[in-house]
């Protein structure tokens, strides 16, 4: 199957977790690539409903399994709003997997994964895939929100059996502060280390500064609004940190690294 050709899926579960965050699983074809998706790539995703909106949505892939694909739905607008009122049997049209996913780990480099609120899911799938690979896999999360309630997904990713710390601005749960205040113990006593990232702006832009400063590798999962994910509209432009232009999330991305980029 293309992955740039549009199938028909169904809604079989759309749990609400609070924080304005869904959990969205989708039956999908068996010719669907489930088997090939990799942490970082995403699906665009349009619901039955007519021209408003009339884009379709991105969103990073949480879990693939044979026949089934998991989202997590973040309300910010009109769009995430209508996928949070999908009802079990409903069909969407999915298109992917797309992007360029996070590199597995390399022997002997450990991986830090940063996920900030709703930029959880592909550093989930990151830790998920890199154990499935190998029980010993150096791999550890760092989850961050803005309150305990912001964690929708820390259950589940501390049923991975790797290392994580949570991290949020209250102190409600975990590390009171931004996830940076945890990423900069672990870069000190990991030099050899790389960063993986996603979540909001502000954040990743200090990460890209802190890891620059660190001499640490990073790579950035950018959340740039795409409105095709197939590199058509040209309108997830990202600059280049050499002023060369720029690069296309969609396409480039959306896994790019925090030397390419000037956020």
């Amino acid at each position: 199957m293309d992955p740039r050709d549009f199938v028909r899926a169904e809604v079989r579960r759309n749990e609400d977790l609070g924080a304005q965050c869904h959990l969205l699983e989708l039956q999908v074809p068996a010719s669907f690539p489930t088997a090939s998706v990799r942490a970082g790539q995403f699906v665009m995703l349009r619901g039955p409903w007519d021209t408003h909106p009339m884009l379709p949505r991105a969103f990073s892939l949480l879990e693939a399994t044979p026949g089934r694909l998991r989202l997590l739905n973040k309300v910010v607008g009109r769009g995430t709003r209508r996928v949070a009122a999908l009802s079990e049997g409903e069909s969407v049209t999915v298109l992917g997997p797309l992007g360029t996913p996070f590199p597995a780990p390399r022997p002997g480099v450990p991986q830090i994964l940063v996920g900030g609120g709703s930029g959880i899911p592909p550093l989930y799938l990151q830790a998920r895939q890199a154990r499935q690979a190998d029980p010993q896999a150096a791999v550890e999360i760092i989850y961050g929100g803005r309150t305990a309630a912001d964690l929708v997904l820390l259950s589940r990713v501390e049923s991975l059996g790797v290392p994580v710390q949570a991290c949020t601005d209250d102190g409600s749960r975990g590390l009171k502060g931004q996830v940076t205040a945890a990423l900069e113990p672990r870069l000190a006593a990991l030099p050899e280390a790389e960063v993986l990232a996603c979540g909001p702006l502000p954040m990743l832009r200090a990460i890209q500064t802190q890891c620059r400063t660190s001499g640490h590798r990073c790579l950035l999962s950018l959340e740039t609004e795409m409105a095709c994910g197939v590199g058509i509209c040209r309108g997830c432009m990202v600059r280049r940190a050499d002023g060369e232009g720029y690069l296309c999330t969609c396409l480039d991305g959306p896994v790019v690294s925090g030397e390419e980029v000037e956020l």
